[in-house]
């Protein structure tokens, strides 16, 4: 594998880098914005390994519209159609999903594209080359403080898109220049890439 970026969020119209509301596994017409008990479960808390899924979320949002292709969001990532589709095109398999609808507070979609909440397993461990990297650590127990330059491994067996089992990086896809590319062509909103090194310090 040659060049790797890591994928953001990019603000833009109808593309918040932030979304205000709630996800819930049915849909209440009372007080949707309302945590429930319901909305708990492994799905949301394990990590790193396969569970089960709902049937279908429902993320009751505040916001009047979207039209991005991807976001973190409730430990998992909301993608649309498109950039599923595009993960399967190059034969990334360590996820699950399941059917989002994004509404509003009365159960109206506010986006045209269609959505899927995602949750990768089998994270990659060992990837990163500890000596050229600069990370900083806290004194008190080692623990990764800061990652001012992030350096793979250098390896020809890489997923052309994948995450790293480091809590400092959980939330951060990282892939190939040839799927950086594909997406490209596709005009995806709401993402920009930047080269992997810097997925800890990049502020988008």
């Amino acid at each position: 594998m040659g060049n790797t970026f890591a994928i953001f969020g990019k603000e833009g119209i109808f593309c918040p880098t932030y979304l205000e509301g709630i996800i819930h596994t049915e849909f209440f017409e009372k007080n949707p914005f309302e945590a429930r008990d319901s909305d708990a479960g492994e799905w949301r808390t394990t990590r790193n390994i396969m569970t089960e899924l709902p049937e279908e979320l429902w993320f009751v949002s505040k916001d009047l519209k979207y039209a991005f292709d991807l976001r973190w969001d409730s430990q998992g990532f909301f993608i649309s159609t498109e950039f599923l589709n595009l993960l399967l095109k190059f034969e990334i398999n360590n996820f699950q999903y399941t059917k989002l609808h994004v509404v509003n507070r009365n159960n109206e979609s506010i986006s045209s594209k269609e959505y899927f909440y995602v949750r990768f397993y089998d994270r990659l461990e060992d990837v990163i080359d500890m000596e050229k990297s600069h990370i900083e650590f806290y004194k008190q127990d080692g623990h990764i403080k800061k990652i001012w330059d992030l350096q793979l491994k250098k390896s020809n067996t890489l997923p052309d898109v994948f995450l790293l089992n480091n809590h400092k990086l959980l939330s951060i896809l990282i892939c190939s220049e040839e799927f950086k590319k594909e997406s490209e062509k596709l005009n995806l909103k709401g993402i920009t890439f930047v080269p992997s090194n810097e997925a800890d310090v990049y502020k988008p």
